[in-house]
């Protein structure tokens, strides 16, 4: 027996496009995490990508459902509503939450889940990229291209 098997295959391959001037580092239970290098004076923005497995279904109302339980458990947490694009053939399902942290204020993220089946279980890919909200006109459509250029099994 091997891993990753038929059986237990794993997470599969990503890639991903980084804006010049950020760096990969290293963030517990995420398969790829990157940020906005040598900020120091406000909220770095960052992308993270999880893995994880479902039993049954995993679509947009289970998505949604969990991300108003994430937000409830924020200060000021709030949910927008669910959104869905496609990237090379396959779906991603989106929704955007806020919250205020104590020390760097309001933080906007972009969660954009992306699911298929595998044997009696569902793999689940979730890219998460956080801003300070106060920086959205400039951060945003740099994390937006971040995650549009996640692709899967390249």
């Amino acid at each position: 027996m091997t891993y990753p098997s038929d059986v237990v295959p794993g997470p599969p391959r990503i890639a991903l496009e980084i804006p010049e001037g950020w760096e990969q580092v290293w963030t517990p239970e995420t398969l790829v995490a990157v940020r906005e290098a040598g900020v120091t004076d406000h909220f770095a923005p960052n992308a993270v990508v999880r893995f994880f497995q479902r039993v049954g279904t995993f679509g947009p109302d289970d998505i949604e459902r969990e991300m108003r339980e994430y937000a409830g458990r924020q200060r000021d947490g709030e949910v927008g509503p669910v959104k869905s694009q496609t990237i090379e053939g396959r779906e991603w399902i989106g929704i955007d939450v806020a919250f205020v942290d104590e020390q760097a204020g309001t933080i906007a993220q972009l969660h954009w889940f992306t699911a298929q089946q595998q044997n009696d279980v569902v793999d689940v890919l979730q890219a998460t990229a956080s801003f300070a909200a106060s920086r959205k006109e400039s951060d945003y459509p740099v994390l937006d291209a971040l995650v549009d250029s996640i692709r899967v099994n390249p």
